[in-house]
């Protein structure tokens, strides 16, 4: 079929399906039913509820409720509607009478192994509660195009094909979905409906999507390893590329899923599976999904992001790298060595333990920030920073001695910076900007863990996911709001067009946890 019928399709499932939020029904069950249709060899899978679950209705509801401009959801279906009518006319439909009459609950696709890099084998799917208003939607677009359509036969199931097309598309109604893509993948669903494996009993599938919530409104599926055995030799992985997945693990496990789900409160990203999780790269993964530094960092931050086991993270990653052709550790090693006295592992990485970076303060003048690590050997810290210290004044910058809590180190003031910028070490080593640094120091001010936008942030993830990422929408937006006041730059439009929106928002979080051997990861946007 020529490509204006096929982005036709395309476009009528991807775009109602992207307009999920605006066309629930209050009854409608979240029920996988495109899955059945999938083969079991599928290397990516997507879908999106049209209609999703009771819960996520209600909690979509309450969201949108929460946003200027959109005071009911029956006006966000107008508007939506509006937008499709708009796309939809261009080949002489409307939504109300082709598309409305038989789009079901969900829209799908996958690829599986076959087909060639300029078409792999790929099929869509959008269910259908009137098949026979599905097939005019399709006959009409032919028409619109000129397109001839010929019936073939495949084990006693028919679907259509563009007469003497160079690349053609299939279309089929097969029992409550009309599927689109490649003859070959028609063939599979065709095949998967008479009894083959489907994706739903696959164990990587399964070990991918049984960590995550089962009430969502759209899920991805990506088996990485799966794709590279399929497609990677034809999409130029050569023999560096190729180390560079083993090293990673990624040829041999690969497996993600992600959904997407709402609460009254806050929009979820959730995912799961072994991508990279093989070989030297999935310990180091281990070690990142665990609680570190970042919820004793100082009250009043705004902004942080942590990372655990920070020098055994770094030393781990040189580890893995060195297995790529061209990476040199010992180089890298000796470069480290040669500019600063320290040997890389011994003198700096292996003291280092959990470290993180935080922002705090609202103005340009209370401004500040700045790295903190913790050390398990605090006479290696010292060094470090008598070494730092030596190499800042070499460089013709004065410093000058400063302590704070147990911590001893310097501190300098460069020209036409308000505030001095600390270097202090002990049993952690502190690097900031301002105030702040010295109450990374003190431990004077309370932890961000005592403040009660980060537990409402910690409560919104769940107890048992450590934050490695948050933002404080309203600490950040006051920050963003003084800096462009200082700078004299225009705030209308954002006033107009982008503060309503950013005034519902609370916090900005990624955590993760460790579920067996699978990592599970959130990112959470919160809205009061």
């Amino acid at each position: 079929m020529r490509a204006k019928v096929v982005v036709g399709l395309i476009a009528a499932a991807l775009v109602v399906g992207g307009g999920a939020f605006a066309l629930t029904r209050f009854m409608a069950p979240a029920e996988d039913a495109a899955i059945e249709y999938v083969p079991s060899d599928a290397v990516g899978y997507m879908n999106v509820f049209v209609r999703p679950s009771n819960d996520q209705k209600r909690a979509l509801d309450s969201l949108l409720q929460k946003f200027p401009g959109i005071d009911s959801t029956d006006e966000a279906i107008e508007k939506l509607t509006d937008l499709l009518d708009e796309g939809l006319a261009e080949g002489g439909m409307s939504y109300e009478e082709d598309l409305e009459p038989w789009l079901g609950d969900q829209v799908a696709a996958f690829l599986t192994p076959g087909g060639t890099p300029e078409l792999p084998n790929f099929a869509f799917l959008v269910e259908s509660k009137n098949d026979g208003a599905a097939g005019d939607f399709v006959e009409k677009l032919a028409e619109e195009d000129g397109v001839v359509l010929e019936d073939v036969t495949y084990e006693g199931e028919t679907y259509q094909m563009e007469e003497d097309a160079d690349e053609p598309i299939a279309v089929a109604i097969l029992d409550g979905f009309l599927v689109g893509g490649t003859e070959d993948a028609i063939k599979d669903v065709i095949d998967t409906r008479a009894g083959d494996e489907t994706l739903a009993g696959d164990a990587d599938y399964v070990e991918a999507t049984e960590p995550l919530e089962d009430d969502w409104i759209g899920l991805f599926y990506f088996d990485f390893a799966g794709f590279l055995s399929a497609y990677g030799e034809t999409a130029g992985y050569g023999p560096q590329e190729q180390a560079a997945l083993e090293a990673f693990g990624l040829d041999q496990e690969g497996s993600q899923a992600a959904i997407l789900y709402a609460s009254s409160n806050s929009i979820t990203f959730e995912s799961s599976g072994g991508f990279g999780l093989g070989g030297q790269f999935g310990e180091l993964t281990e070690l990142v999904a665990a609680e570190g530094i970042l919820p004793d960092l100082p009250g009043g931050t705004w902004a942080a992001y942590g990372i655990p086991n920070f020098g055994a993270l770094f030393d781990g990653l040189f580890d893995v790298f060195k297995e790529i052709p061209g990476f040199d550790r010992e180089q890298i090693d000796a470069m480290f060595y040669g500019q600063t006295g320290l040997r890389l592992q011994e003198d700096v990485l292996s003291w280092m333990e959990d470290a993180g970076l935080f922002v705090q303060g609202t103005s340009i003048r209370d401004v500040g920030g700045g790295l903190v690590i913790e050390s398990n050997d605090p006479a290696k810290t010292a060094r470090l920073l008598e070494r730092l210290e030596e190499l800042v004044t070499q460089q013709g910058i004065e410093t000058k001695p400063e302590s704070a809590g147990d911590l001893e180190g310097f501190s300098v003031l460069l020209p036409g910076v308000p505030a001095p910028i600390y270097a202090l070490g002990g049993d952690r080593l502190v690097v900031g900007y301002g105030d702040a640094a010295l109450d990374a120091a003190s431990g004077e001010g309370g932890t961000l863990r005592d403040s009660e936008a980060f537990a409402a942030a910690q409560e919104a993830v769940g107890e048992d996911f450590d934050i490695s990422f948050y933002v404080d929408v309203d600490g950040a937006q006051a920050f963003g709001e003084a800096v462009a006041a200082f700078s004299g730059a225009s705030m209308e439009t954002y006033e107009q067009d982008a503060k309503p929106y950013v005034d519902v928002l609370t916090h900005v979080i990624a955590a993760a946890k460790m579920e067996g051997d699978t990592i599970v990861q959130k990112f959470v946007v919160g809205v009061e």
